[in-house]
Parts: C-alpha cells; structure tokens; sequence
C-alpha cells in the first residue's frame, strides 16, 4: 500500500518502476496516473497541485474509452454474433465485481493513495480501474489503451470460451420462472437514503420479500435482488404455494 508523507513522495522510484511494470510502457505523464489513483474520499491529495481533485473525471472517461475498447474486440472476436450476444459479453466482463477483481489480481492497491487499507472498497478499486483507462487514454491515446485491455486483461485474466457459457443474467432467468409458473413478480427499487447513490432492490411476490440487492445502479441491485430471490427459490426457501 502506498502513504504518504513528507519524508514519503508519492512518486519515488519505486512507484515508477510499479506503474511502468502495470501499463507496459513508460508514462509521458505520471501525474494523469496519481490522480487515477486518488478517490474522492481520499484526504490525502498533497500529490496534487489543486487539493479539490479526484479521479471521478477520469473515471467517467475511462467507462466510456473501456466500453468502446471491449466493444470493438468482442465484434471481431464474434464476427457472427448478434448484438445481444455481444451485449451479455461486454457485461460480463464490464462490471463493478469484475473491474474490482481486475483490481486486485493487477495489485492496483499497490498504486493508490490512501491512509490505510480501511479506506478501500470494492467501489473504489472499480473506480480506479475505470479512472487508469482513461488516465491512458489522455496520456497516450485510445491505441495504448485498447493494447493494455488486450494483454494486461483480455489476454491474462478473461477466457472468452468460458465467459461466454456463463450466464449472469439472473434478472432474465427469475422473468422466465415466473411466466412459467405463472407467478407476478414485482422489483421494487429505490435510492438508499436522500443522498445516496446506492440503490436497493426488494423482488416482491405477492408483497412478500423473496430477494434483496444493493448496488450503484439500479439495473445492477435487480441482478442482485434476482440473484438472492433465485437461490431462496433453489433452497427452498420459498414456496409455490402463497
């Protein structure tokens, strides 16, 4: 975990040697990739010269060049597949689990500018892979970032032939039961609290709870809340009969 403190720089040769070792290239400008690494909950911005930044730019472009970057492998890797196909793939391997797992087996922790370990969340590891693509993208343009994807992810950590026969849409598969049985089932999905930016999904039957699902987006809690609600239905926990 990288501190930092007066007699600790945040950039020694140690960190560079770690960045250049992640990306594969040497950066043009390192500090895009400081503040790729500095979450908004983060106070310790002494890195940078304006106090008042965080990677939430970064993050919003690294989103839009990742979604490209996946987009345009997947449709030469399928050149038969539908959209939908390609669709389920690019959401399978672009998702708030999956960046955060990418996160981890990339030893982004290593990179980041925290107090201590407390202050890190799955969240803020999504958000800092989304903010390093787009901290590549303005450092060396979208070639460097679609190679990055490719070898440092594509290549290393996702098996396309086996992505593709997981089925992650749990929200689509408690739709299809609940037409086969013929049962009516109702997401119920609100924001946490006022100001909060998580979402909760409760799956009703007949006004009882059978799934729950937390999430930043809403179609992402109804996922979650399917997934719950599928697993209850599996154990047994919930019955036909109402």
């Amino acid at each position: 975990m990288t501190r930092f403190s007066k007699k600790n720089p945040c950039i020694n040769a140690k960190y560079k040697r770690f960045l250049k070792n992640l990306l594969g290239f040497k950066p043009k400008d390192i500090n895009l990739y400081i503040l790729a690494f500095t979450h908004k909950s983060s106070d310790l911005n002494d890195c940078l010269e304006d106090s008042s930044l965080n990677n939430e730019r970064l993050e919003y472009l690294g989103d839009a060049i990742l979604d490209a970057v996946i987009s345009d492998l997947l449709y030469k890797r399928f050149p038969t597949a539908d959209e939908g196909f390609l669709t389920q793939m690019r959401t399978k391997i672009v998702n708030g689990k999956k960046l955060a797992e990418l996160s981890h087996k990339l030893n982004i922790n290593k990179l980041m500018l925290v107090k201590s370990e407390k202050n890190l969340s799955e969240r803020i590891y999504e958000d800092a892979f989304e903010a390093l693509i787009g901290a590549i993208y303005i450092d060396r343009g979208f070639k460097y970032a679609k190679r990055f994807v490719f070898q440092k992810i594509m290549v290393e950590h996702i098996d396309l032939n086996k992505l593709k026969y997981i089925d992650t849409n749990f929200k689509s598969k408690i739709i299809e039961w609940s037409q086969k049985h013929k049962i009516n089932i109702d997401f119920c999905t609100n924001a946490v609290s006022e100001n909060s930016k998580e979402f909760l999904c409760e799956l009703k039957i007949s006004d009882k709870v059978i799934g729950k699902g937390k999430a930043f987006s809403k179609k992402t809690a109804e996922q979650f809340a399917s997934k719950d609600g599928l697993e209850k239905i599996k154990n047994g926990f919930f019955n036909l009969v109402i």
